[in-house]
């Protein structure tokens, strides 16, 4: 008997990752040779140029990237000069754009949305407003996505089946818009 496989070719999560994963490493080599940052240092000052004064772990959460990934992203874009740090009380430390990071934020946005503009060459602005209006539909579902995983986990626990492992399911975080994001 053969085992059922998925459509990869009508696989969301397949498509979107793919599509994921080319834009940020096609992204990450032009913004390195350009600008001296990668694609993390360049979606760290986009989400700073949104909400100003956030800690790294409001960072992580933001981003969907874990901890170690910003901190060395924020150490970077300190000893670059484009971020301030404030001690936000007790250990927590704030960062937020200096003038120079804002002005790189600006130098690294036209190249981003020239970026955009070609990965969107061939839909007219209807097309465009309808695929961003169904990304934030889908978006929107992620959180159900997440209880409906914890929900068959407490139904068929983990260690139910051989081949599995305990995978780790990490709870909702606050994600930049798709118009936010657009540019990263």
């Amino acid at each position: 008997m053969t085992e059922p496989t998925f459509d990869l070719n009508r696989c969301i999560g397949a498509i979107t990752m793919s599509l994921s994963n080319k834009l940020s490493s096609g992204a990450s080599q032009e913004y390195r040779v350009r600008f001296g940052l990668g694609v993390v240092e360049w979606r760290v000052l986009c989400q700073l140029a949104v909400e100003p004064w956030q800690t790294g772990a409001d960072l992580s959460s933001a981003i969907g990237l874990d901890k170690g990934s910003i901190s060395r992203s924020l150490a970077l874009l300190s000893d670059r000069k484009l971020i301030q740090i404030r001690n936000g009380g007790g250990r927590r430390r704030e960062v937020a754009l200096t003038e120079n990071g804002w002005r790189t934020h600006t130098d690294v946005l036209v190249v981003a949305r020239a970026r955009e503009a070609c990965l969107l060459g061939g839909l007219d602005a209807e097309e465009v407003d309808m695929l961003v209006s169904l990304l934030r539909r889908v978006s929107g579902n992620l959180a159900h996505v997440e209880t409906d995983a914890e929900a068959r986990l407490a139904i068929s626990p983990p260690n139910a089946h051989p081949a599995s492992t305990k995978p780790s399911v990490r709870p909702p975080h606050k994600q930049l818009t798709v118009d936010e994001a657009s540019a990263i």
